[in-house]
């Protein structure tokens, strides 16, 4: 089946006028997978849930998948899932989130992994292996102090025993980090070392009941990029393949990585205000002095949120300039007094590097974060779809 691919030319969609979309540098997200790899010498398995955390998650992990960059992706959603495999990629997917319940049939019908979080889990991939007169694969997630998902490391042995004789192999074992972005590494009491000890003993314990556990896997981004013992045999990145996050050890400094997204738009109308101008809902943004402003055709609708109103900026023609006024639901206003020469139709960056005639200035995720108390998980999964992605 041949894969969805992001639109390459603006031509090819006659219907499309507004001038704002959020372009993915495919090749920065193979490029980023393949320098965590370097990093960690584990195997990489890209996380594409929320779809590729607003990157569009069939046409990343089909570039992903073609480049050889990763080993495998992981989703939250049975659907999500689904909708990688009608996209054309073959590679093993992991189903980690909760919401499985009457999805078994589904998952093994379209070789979908999925992750035995509570017995009733268990009992359902078990009746779905006996209906279909096989053994079903799936990876077993331990809570050893997230308190949010997995089985408690003392209930482990027991039900990987209770797999095996109902036709489930457990042919992965996983955990999850709560405080890795946070931690010190060198902090040996910190609640990561605590964790990683409680899953290797869960993982002899688990292994001595016969289970055929072939992957072991415990980090995230931050727990990949900064505690080389959570690597394990698979390394479950999001954050850190789209480029985003900052860790401050040297080896994770030395790794190259870039940005995978650019949130752009350009100049729609230019405005000429006077002194004591008004600007937008509320009359918050209030012009000092003979302005030149720029009207944006984007808005919180679209994922610019609201929050930056105020303390926010763009990048014009490769130039940051201040947010005057209130975000709107489709209009934003820039002043660009202070860029003369600014023309309609001039490129205008909301998240990512920006290019042209006045500088190459850059609006990061996590400033954008920042600007408005998200994090950076939420700029980019926030970005709605009614914005067009195009592969660049």
């Amino acid at each position: 089946m041949t894969a969805p691919r992001l639109d390459r030319r603006r031509s090819e969609s006659p219907a499309r006028f507004r001038p704002t979309a959020v372009e993915i540098d495919l090749q920065a997200l193979c490029d980023n997978a393949r320098a965590i790899t370097g990093l960690t010498g584990t195997p990489v398995c890209a996380v594409v849930k929320a779809d590729a955390y607003g990157h569009g998650a069939p046409a990343v992990a089909h570039a992903l998948e073609a480049d050889g960059a990763v080993a495998g992706f992981a989703v939250s959603l049975v659907e999500e899932g689904v909708q990688l495999r009608d996209a054309g990629v073959r590679g093993p997917i992991l189903v980690m989130g909760p919401a499985q319940r009457g999805g078994g049939d589904e998952m093994a019908a379209r070789d979908l992994t999925p992750v035995v979080s509570t017995d009733e889990d268990l009992d359902e991939l078990a009746e779905v292996a006996h209906r279909r007169g096989r053994r079903i694969a799936a990876h077993l997630k331990i809570d050893t102090g997230m308190s949010r998902l997995g089985v408690m490391p003392a209930h482990a042995p027991e039900l990987a025993t209770q797999a095996r004789a109902g036709g489930v192999e457990l042919v992965g074992l996983m955990t999850h980090l709560a405080n890795a972005d946070i931690e010190d590494p060198a902090d040996e009491h910190a609640t990561t070392w605590q964790q990683l000890a409680k899953f290797r003993a869960s993982i002899d314990a688990v292994c001595a009941t016969g289970a055929l556990v072939t992957v072991r896997h415990a980090a995230n981004s931050s727990g990949a990029m900064l505690f080389a013992p959570a690597r394990f045999d698979l390394v479950r990145v999001g954050l850190a393949l789209y480029g985003n996050g900052h860790w401050s050890s040297d080896a994770a400094l030395a790794t190259p990585r870039r940005p995978g997204l650019r949130f752009v738009t350009h100049v729609a109308q230019l405005r000429h205000l006077e002194p004591g101008a008004r600007v937008g809902y509320g009359g918050l943004g209030v012009v000092r002095r003979p302005s030149v402003v720029a009207v944006l055709p984007v808005g919180y609708a679209d994922g610019l949120p609201r929050a930056v109103t105020g303390r926010g900026e763009v990048v014009v023609g490769g130039r940051r300039c201040p947010i005057l006024g209130a975000v709107s639901m489709d209009i934003t206003i820039a002043d660009v007094t202070d860029l003369p020469g600014v023309e309609v139709g001039d490129e205008v960056v909301l998240l990512g590097p920006g290019t042209g005639r006045f500088g190459t200035d850059h609006i990061r995720c996590a400033e954008l974060a920042g600007w408005t108390g998200l994090s950076e998980y939420e700029v980019t999964c926030g970005i709605s779809k009614r914005v067009p992605r195009l592969a660049t």
